[in-house]
């Protein structure tokens, strides 16, 4: 069965930095109604203000994809990985048995929105 939820009904919020929305349970948002499906986590829509972003943090036992809607973000991690996605980039990357890394908005002006799944 397919359900269709619409995006005003997702959870998320807004930290002044990052205005977020949230598919599944995350962060401080928990509805066990959506806690995922199967192996997928995360759909969480981000837009990033300007000269802003998510400190160096770990993951590990994941692969991560980063869509990139409109602005750009730059990427850097522990495997000595570095980057900057613009418009419609995809980026994977595998956690493996563990990866630390941060994602900013390089921008001085401009968000960044963006889909990681």
């Amino acid at each position: 069965m397919i359900n269709i939820r619409r995006s005003g009904e997702r959870g998320g919020g807004n930290y002044g930095w990052l205005d977020t929305k949230y598919t599944f349970s995350f962060n401080n948002y928990h509805d066990p109604r959506f806690m995922g499906f199967r192996n997928l986590r995360v759909i969480n829509e981000d837009w990033v203000e300007a000269n802003q972003g998510f400190g160096t943090h770990g993951h590990s036992d994941m692969e991560i994809i980063t869509f990139v809607m409109s602005g750009e973000l730059a990427h850097k991690d522990s495997s000595g990985g570095s980057e900057v996605l613009r418009p419609h980039e995809v980026q994977r990357m595998t956690a493996g048995t563990g990866i630390r890394h941060s994602e900013f908005n390089p921008s001085k002006t401009e968000k960044v929105h963006l889909y990681q799944i």
